[in-house]
C-alpha cells in the first residue's frame, strides 16, 4: 500500500492561503492560533514538492505553477474526506432513528406539503430531518449516502438509484392571458413554431428537455429557445414579463394573468417521485418508502 507524504492538514492550509491571500486570514479560516502555524504547513508541503507553492505579491500570496497544479487536486481530496465524514455521520444517524430526507422545492405545492407532513408514528421513535435543494443535488447526495432518501423530478438518472413515481402532472404551455394562443382549448406542436421558448431547469434536468425536444421533432418542429429558467416559478415569472412562453407541469400555473393550455396530443408529463440507493435495505428506509407509496402514491 502506498502511503502519501502529503497530509490533509497541509492541503487545507494550501486551500486556505490560496483563497484568503494572507497567512493571517488563512490561519483564522482554518482555526489556527498563529499565522506561523499555517506557514509551517505551507513550507512543509513545499519541501515535499521541492519548490515553493506560493509567491508573495502586492495582491497577497498567489500560487506558483506547482501550486496551481496541486490546488484542484487538494480541493478534491479535502472534499472527499469531508464527504466520508458526512457519510459516516449519516449512517450513525440512521442507526439512531434519524432519517435524512432531501426534496426539491420545485415539487407541485400540494405534493411538497404532503412530503413535509409525511411522518412515522411517535411510537417508532424515528425523527425526519428535511433538506431542500435542486433535484440533481438531492439525487447526488442520496448516491453519496449523505441523504437517505430524496423527492424530486424524475427521472433521477443514476444507476445506483431506485425510484418510484408518486405523481404525474400533464405538461401545459404557459402564457399570458392576452397571448394569441391563449383563447385555444389546446395547443398543437405546430402552433409553437417560431414562438420564443423559456426552457426550465435545462442544465440540471437534461433528460426532460430531451423528451420535450423529441416530442416536437416528431412533428417537424424545432423550438426557438430564448433563455433558461432555474425552475418553474422563475419560468412563470419570465412569462409574466413577456420574455416568452414555457412548458411546465399544470400545478405550476397558478397566477393571475397567466394560463396553461394542454398540448395535443397530450403525452408529455412531469413526473415526481421518491428515490433511494438501490442497495440501501435499511428497515427505516424501506418503511419510509412504503409509507410514501401508500400515503402519497397516485397523489392528485
Amino acid at each position: 500500500m502506498r502511503i502519501p507524504r502529503t497530509t490533509i492538514d497541509m492541503l487545507v492550509a494550501v486551500i486556505a492561503l490560496a483563497q484568503k491571500k494572507t497567512l493571517e486570514h488563512a490561519a483564522e479560516e482554518i482555526g489556527l492560533i498563529t499565522p506561523s502555524a499555517a506557514q509551517k504547513r505551507i513550507q512543509a508541503i513545499g519541501r515535499l514538492y521541492g519548490e515553493p507553492l506560493f509567491l508573495s505579491t502586492e495582491k497577497g500570496m498567489v500560487l506558483t505553477e506547482v501550486g496551481e497544479a496541486l490546488y484542484p487536486d487538494a480541493l478534491r481530496a479535502v472534499e472527499q474526506v469531508l464527504l466520508a465524514e458526512e457519510k459516516i455521520a449519516a449512517l450513525h444517524d440512521l442507526r439512531a432513528g434519524h432519517l435524512r430526507v432531501g426534496h426539491t422545492t420545485y415539487l407541485p405545492p400540494k405534493l411538497l406539503a404532503s412530503v413535509l407532513n409525511l411522518n412515522f408514528q411517535d411510537s417508532t421513535g424515528v425523527h425526519i430531518e428535511h433538506h431542500s435543494d435542486l433535484t440533481a443535488n438531492v439525487a447526488q447526495r442520496v448516491v453519496e449516502g449523505t441523504l437517505h432518501a430524496g423527492f424530486g423530478v424524475l427521472p433521477a438518472q443514476h444507476p445506483d438509484l431506485f425510484s418510484r413515481v408518486l405523481y404525474e402532472d400533464p405538461v401545459v404551455v404557459c402564457m399570458p392571458t392576452n397571448h394569441r394562443l391563449a383563447a385555444r382549448a389546446s395547443i398543437r406542436p405546430q402552433d409553437l413554431e417560431d414562438e420564443p421558448i423559456i426552457t426550465v431547469s435545462r442544465k440540471s434536468l437534461p433528460a426532460i428537455h430531451e423528451e420535450i425536444e423529441n416530442y416536437f421533432a416528431g412533428f417537424g418542429v424545432s423550438l426557438k429557445t430564448v433563455t433558461n429558467a432555474l425552475g418553474p416559478h422563475e419560468a412563470v415569472t419570465m412569462v409574466e414579463q413577456k420574455v416568452g412562453i414555457c412548458m411546465v407541469g399544470a400545478a405550476a400555473v397558478a397566477r393571475p394573468g397567466i394560463v396553461g393550455r394542454p398540448l395535443t396530443p397530450q403525452t408529455l408529463t412531469r413526473k415526481s417521485g421518491i428515490f433511494v440507493r438501490d442497495d440501501n435495505h435499511h428497515p427505516i428506509v424501506k418503511a419510509y418508502v412504503d409509507m410514501a407509496l401508500e400515503k402519497i402514491g397516485g397523489f392528485h
